[in-house]
């Protein structure tokens, strides 16, 4: 008999991602001896620290997406001898391996592949650290282990690419010492061709420009190409071509015509000298309070960069990849213009804080940059020289960074009234223009800085190559390697474009950093010359000569100084990471640094996080903090102080903070809110390697709603914070961030909280950092320029439109007319308008919004509230000695039916206003017979309790009285009509705290209807937050879905606004990422394959990247359901009393408590009332807290209590058992014994999911045949016949992770359940719950115990227990044979 042999083929190499610590398993089971021995890995351990604290750490999978190859890299050599500051010089000195340095060299700290893969997987590896980072040349890993040469014995080819560099040590032969095995660029990843295009190269090129855009051709016919090259040699254009394979697969096209006249007016030039010479340099400079002087590339990205106010669009379609500069003669000047009109002079010139000190880096004097030589491609001789200008001496103060230039207030008008001029320069021209980029979709992008660096080379004589796009164009690999630089408020010539810059020395120099030395002080001097406070910047750096405590780095390009950062150790560590979302301790002891100090030139700051990562590297930190406090400094200018390197570090949500209700003298010292709320950046090692893209699209948000807030949140500190920054966001806002630097403790009172956005909150994220806050009132949108209109005669365009405009309470005469009309069609009236298609329609035209007289007052947010109530105090002072003061027949009258009426008249009675000069009038119930009478607590304990402090107050109350009128005395109201079902009453008015409508503000509400949005009672929108206006979305309380979605009961109103906020952000980063794939979207254009090699992956789509021109295929256009939130509403109040209220519900539309009790199923209800403070506590029918209501006359943690919803009473040890026993007679006391403190944290939900995910394969596999439905059996044995796919590790069978202890429990749940259905319809007795079935609980104890379940939930609580004893004392330390 013959045998026949199998032959098995390897599945084929599939993409490359970054590691996560989930994959330690996978990896660690492709680790061999060799590599063990060699890379020093033990066990599983060395992994995860591999990942957490290495630079890149990469994952190749094969086409099944198993992992199949690993390597970790990192910024110094596996020597444990060698520290990691000194390694240059080892290598140099040992191996004299002089071309590597830190800039264009990683070492592998660990590399390791499927021994059935060979050289190929290593190569795709090393290939993506090259193609990830253009300036590595270099990769490189020390072999110290004799016996083990091979890092897989038998197979030296797949190490192929390393060669072996000798040690030179006296005395001992080379291969007795360890061995440096480098891979260099040119063999792994070998660069393209370049060269100049000929005209033959047209066949070739056109396709690849096509690909982008149609426009070029049907301008120019098939040959524009070849007649660009071979009809016009005289022309300023030159065309650059990569080839391979002798076939053209790359274009790219400059020109040294630019309009720098146009550039200068329109961006801030200043610290790129205008883009010309500076040794001819002449410079005539005019400052204004309103005029920023330096553009860094955004130190933030600049949210704060001012863009599209003074732009005007042109047409972007005569370009493929990028858009070229106008040319002179074809700018044209801006029509729209707005004035800065209110701007803070930068006060508390004495205070310095070090640790927020910013060098406004415009004010720095350009280094002294080496110009490269492109014959000699090194150093020119002749240094540029230094920028001189009296004009710079011309005043002493200027302003900041125009990153960083956030002023406290912004305010818009038509006028242009001293604005300044900038700055006019004269020279030679030292920049080109990089007008067209296009690749072959073969190739990955990532190839055309070959053709910069080779650009530079054709212009030796100019310094700067710079791009112009459309400010909504989708980010590519190649703008890694420019700055972008920020627009002027005024005098704008692009509308909505961007403008980016990179240096020669960018892109070709050599960069370095050193520790700061005294004789860097004559340069810093220079460097810091006209720098504010210069001075004082100058005594810290010559503090760290001498201190034990602080360190200053020097960074250098071309070995001038181009920068420097003052680092020290982080004080009170561990109350920073209890109260931000941190780990609760560092790494090691000592471990966390604080950035006190940081200055860089804006032309480096493509190498920003390469800095970082020197910093890291020379100081024994592990994780930068930088924190900032400026934002909580209503006075101060929130940008003066912020650092050049801010933009590369990561943001920090700020935890919701909790007070220490167990009186622990330890905990109150973690706890304690820092006087000044501060918002805190971070960065460590693994982000340095990110890559850090701009997203420039000017997205507007109309409306400082919690859902607005939310939204903005989300958007830069969201996941993709890391690598993605907005540069483009605007909020319009009547009264900008609702915060306050003086809040008077009354204004607190007289706003209800809801969600997490209190004055603190706002404080300690940094909204002014990334947002241009605009305080306007927006009155107008113009769909067809994509602008809005500002009250004042401003202009604002947009790319993307976002309204989040919420609701307010409004003038009691608020669209009278219209709101009558509607009433009576709604009765069944027939309406009288004019059709559309008749030639007399008129469109409506709303009336513009009443004014208010002086002693009305609307209250809809905390400042509102701080305002109002400041206004009321210095009116009863200037009405001391008139008729017509406070008194008991000139009362103060609160109107309305809400809890913030409630509230307002705490806020009186504390502001020290006497119970008998208030009136308190409720409308209640309400005109409308068909409303609901259900008083606004839902809780007829809580009205009563209320109702009868109000009257043991001595508060006059009118009940079911109504507004009719009032009469009005010049600008003063003197009396208020109200009119009841019987009587009439006249009431004489000193003050009138208005809550009655509660609506849209009128001037959003005209300006959404006159530009033609739907709104039917609110803005129309769609699944996806889309209104019929593909370019606008809305979000929030005013909106509503289209009716031919059926969802009236799942409207935005009904559910947490924070909630809304953050999907509407979710659906934005989706859009808006640039490294979301076609694959991601559901588009059928399947993945980027020429970004194959990418850790990342760019999207492909057309030159515009806005989210209205994404492809309409895909499950992105089909239907969807509409979203429904599962985040609890959360209200609490301060009342008169003062009671302290509080209510928790579960989202979606709220029904009367009368008509819940009512409804089958409702679960059990739990109340005290111990010493008059009612706690309320609804458990529904899986005995899950759904509903929490408390009313006491004692402060309490509503923070704390607002954790307790969602989790199941078995949590709060048998809650529902003990209460029914009779052991819990007080809630409020229960819920705040120390032993419920773990569950009151943020990092609680993190064990429950650690819990959930635990890996249980093993057990699963045991216990298999006996709960395993016989569908899963019989599949099962299928699977198993397949014996030679399981033994190599390729099946489809489940993973190790994917058998998880959530995932074996819910599938016994799901295959028991069908049984226990079917016994209960046979059972006279059934079960009215859950966990009242003992057929249930038999087979649930046998299971719960054959899996180890009591093990698990133990060997998790004692993890959690030791990781965050040393935030909570209440946490014993676990013995060690529970971890």
């Amino acid at each position: 008999m013959k045998m026949v042999s199998r032959i098995f083929k390897c599945p084929a190499l599939g993409r490359l991602r970054l590691a996560c610590l989930d994959d330690v398993p996978a990896i660690f089971e492709l680790v061999n001896e060799s590599m063990s021995m060699n890379f020093r890995i033990n066990d599983s351990h060395n992994i995860v620290n591999l990942i957490e604290n290495g630079i890149l750490s990469v994952c190749q999978l094969d086409v099944n997406g198993s992992i199949v190859g690993f390597l970790c890299a990192r910024e110094y050599p596996l020597i444990p001898s060698v520290h990691p500051v000194a390694w240059e010089e080892y290598v140099w000195t040992k191996y004299k391996a002089v071309e590597l340095n830190a800039r264009n060299t990683m070492f592998l700290h660990l590399l390791c592949w499927n021994q059935i893969y060979g050289r190929e997987c290593v190569d795709s590896m090393l290939e993506s650290i090259f193609m990830h980072d253009p300036y590595v040349h270099h990769v490189a890993m020390v072999k110290c282990m004799l016996d083990y040469p091979l890092l897989v014995p038998g197979q030296s080819r797949s190490e192929g690419s390393f060669r072996r560099v000798q040690a030179m040590e006296r005395g001992i032969p080379g291969d007795q010492l360890p061995g440096l095995y480098v891979a260099d660029r040119p063999e792994v990843c070998p660069r393209l061709r370049v060269r100049r295009a000929v005209e033959e190269d047209n066949d070739d090129i056109v396709p690849i420009i096509e690909r982008f855009s149609t426009r070029l051709r049907e301008l120019y016919g098939e040959f524009y190409i070849s007649e660009l090259i071979s009809r016009h040699p005289e022309s300023d254009r030159v065309l650059l071509v990569c080839e391979h394979k002798e076939l053209a697969v790359g274009v790219m096209c400059l020109n040294t015509l630019i309009n720098y006249e146009d550039l200068n007016e329109s961006f801030e030039l200043m610290p790129f000298a205008g883009l010309r010479k500076v040794d001819t340099l002449s410079i005539y400079h005019k400052y204004s309070a309103g005029d920023s002087a330096f553009s860094v590339s955004s130190a933030v990205s600049s949210g704060l960069l001012e863009s599209a106010s003074q732009f005007r669009r042109t047409s972007t379609e005569s370009s493929a990849h990028y858009r070229g500069t106008k040319s002179r003669d074809e700018s044209e000047e801006a029509d729209a213009s707005f004035d800065v009109t209110s701007i803070l002079d930068d006060d508390d010139d004495d205070e310095l804080e070090f640790d927020i000190v910013n060098i406004a880096t415009d004010l720095l004097k350009l280094p002294k940059y080496l110009s490269y030589d492109a014959l000699g491609k090194g150093p020119a001789e002749s240094f540029l020289k230094i920028i001189e200008g009296s004009g710079r001496h011309a005043k002493k103060e200027t302003t900041y960074d125009i990153n960083l230039k956030k002023d406290r207030v912004k305010t818009l008008a038509g006028s242009n009234n001293g604005l300044s001029d900038g700055t006019n320069y004269s020279g030679t021209p030292n920049a080109f223009l990089l007008e067209l980029f296009a690749m072959h979709p073969d190739y990955d992008e990532r190839h055309g800085f070959d053709m910069l660096e080779a650009a530079y080379e054709l212009f030796p004589n100019r310094d700067y190559c710079i791009v112009c796009l459309p400010s909504n164009h989708v980010s590519f690999p190649l703008l890694e390697h420019f700055t972008l630089v920020a627009p002027r408020t005024t005098r704008l010539k692009f509308v909505n474009q961007t403008l980016y810059v990179a240096h020669v020395n960018s892109v070709r120099g050599n960069m370095s950093i050193r520790p700061g030395e005294a004789f860097d002080v004559p340069a810093l001097h220079n460097l810091l010359d006209h720098a504010p406070r210069a001075q004082a910047l100058l005594d810290l750096f010559d503090s760290t000569l001498t201190s034990r405590t602080l360190q200053s780095y020097i960074m250098l390009s071309e070995n001038q100084p181009i920068g420097m950062v003052v680092l020290g150790p982080l004080e009170d560590g561990t109350t920073i990471r209890v109260q931000y979302d941190l780990e609760p301790e560092p790494v090691r002891p000592g471990t966390d640094g604080s950035v006190l100090a940081s200055v860089i030139s804006p032309v480096l700051e493509p190498h920003r996080r390469w800095f970082m990562r020197e910093l890291l590297r020379r100081s024994q930190y592990s994780t930068l903090f930088w924190i900032c406090r400026l934002f909580a400094k209503g006075e101060a200018n929130p940008g003066r102080n912020l650092m050049s390197l801010a933009d590369c570090m990561v943001p920090v949500h700020p935890r919701i903070s909790v007070p220490n209700i167990f009186k622990n003298k330890i905990l109150d010292k973690i706890l304690k809110d820092v006087a000044t709320p501060f918002a805190l950046w971070i960065i460590e090692r693994p982000l340095c390697s990110m890559p850090k893209v701009y997203v420039n699209n000017s997205i507007i948000v109309v409306g400082a709603s919690r859902t607005g807030l939310a939204f903005l949140e989300s958007l830069f500190m969201g996941p993709t914070a890391k690598y993605l920054t907005f540069s483009n966001v605007t909020l319009v806002s009547e009264h900008g961030l609702p915060t306050i630097t003086e809040c008077l403790k009354a204004a607190d009172t007289c706003v209800p909280r809801e969600g997490r956005y209190n004055d603190r909150y706002l404080k300690s994220v940094p909204f002014y950092f990334y947002v241009d806050v605009i305080s306007a009132i927006m009155v107008g949108i113009d769909r067809k320029n994509k602008c809005i209109h500002l009250k004042g005669g401003g202009v604002k365009y947009y790319d993307e439109l976002v309204l989040t405009c919420g609701h307010q309470f409004q003038h009691p005469d608020y669209l009278t007319e219209s709101l009558y009309l509607a009433k009576k069609i709604q009765k069944g009236e027939p309406c009288h308008r004019i059709l559309m298609d008749n030639i007399q329609y008129k469109p409506d035209r709303v009336a513009a919004p009443r004014d208010l007289p002086d002693n009305v007052m609307l209250v809809n947010s905390l400042f509102e509230a701080n305002m109002r109530l400041r206004i009321l105090m210095r009116t009863i002072t200037d009405f001391k000695e008139k008729p017509f003061c406070l008194s008991e027949d000139n009362q103060v009258i609160v109107y309305g039916d809400c809890i913030e009426a409630y509230s307002c008249v705490a806020a009186l009675l504390e502001l020290g206003i006497s119970p008998n000069m208030i009136v308190f009038v409720e409308p209640f119930p309400p005109e409308d017979s068909n409303a609901l009478r259900v008083n606004c607590f839902n809780n007829e304990t809580v009205d009563e309790r209320v109702q009868a402090n109000l009257e043991s107050l001595g508060i006059r109350i009118y009940r079911r009285c109504y507004l009719a009128s009032w009469r009005q005395v010049d600008n003063r109201v003197e009396a208020l009509h109200f009119m009841s079902s019987v009587y009439a009453i006249r009431l004489p008015c000193f003050a009138l705290f208005y809550y009655g409508l509660k609506a849209i503000d009128v001037n959003a509400f005209k300006a959404i209807n006159e530009c033609g949005l739907v709104y039917d009672g609110g803005l129309v929108v769609g699944q996806n937050f889309e209104t019929n206006d593909p370019a606008i979305y809305g979000a929030g309380t005013f909106t509503r879905y289209s009716r031919r979605l059926y969802a009236s009961e799942r409207l935005h109103r009904y559910y947490c606004s924070e909630d809304v906020g953050e999907a509407l952000a979710k659906m934005f980063l989706l859009k808006l990422d640039p490294f979301v794939t076609n694959t991601d979207l559901g588009n059928d254009g399947g993945d980027n394959t020429h970004f194959g090699s990418s850790l990342f992956s760019f999207k492909v789509q057309d030159s515009h990247g806005s989210i209205t021109s994404k492809s309409s295929t895909g499950t992105w256009r089909k239907w969807q359901p509409v979203a429904k939130y599962e985040s609890p509403i959360v209200q609490t109040a301060t009342l008169p009393g003062p009671l302290y209220y509080m209510k928790v519900r579960k989202p979606g539309r709220e029904l009367p408590m009368a008509v819940q009790m009512c409804l089958p199923k409702q679960g059990h209800t739990l109340i005290t009332d111990k010493r008059g403070n009612y706690f309320r506590l609804h458990l529904n029918s899986l005995h899950c807290i759904d509903a929490v209501s408390c009313l006491s006359t004692k402060p309490f943690s509503s923070d704390t209590l607002a954790q307790v919803y969602g989790k199941h009473e078995a949590f709060f040890n048998k809650l529902l058992f003990r209460f029914q026993r009779g052991d819990i007679d007080d809630l409020y006391e229960f819920f705040v014994r120390p032993w419920m403190s773990a569950m009151y944290e943020d990092s609680f939900s993190d064990l429950l999911h650690s819990i959930n995910a635990q890996s249980v394969s093993t057990v699963y596999n045991l216990l298999r045949p006996k709960y395993a439905s016989p569908e899963e059996i019989s599949k099962s044995r299928v699977e198993s016949s397949c014996s030679i796919t399981k033994t190599c590790g390729f099946g489809q069978s489940d993973s190790p992770s994917d058998i998880t202890f959530r995932s074996v429990i819910d599938k016994f749940i799901s295959n028991t359940s069908s049984q226990m259905i079917a016994a209960a319809k046979k059972c006279t007795n059934k079960p009215r719950e859950c966990g009242q079935s003992a057929a249930l609980k038999t087979p649930a104890i046998g299971f719960w115990k054959s899996i180890g379940g009591d093990r698990i939930v133990i060997s998790h609580i004692a993890k959690y227990l030791l990781k965050h004893s040393s935030t909570n004392p209440h946490y014993a330390t676990p013995k060690n044979e529970f971890i």
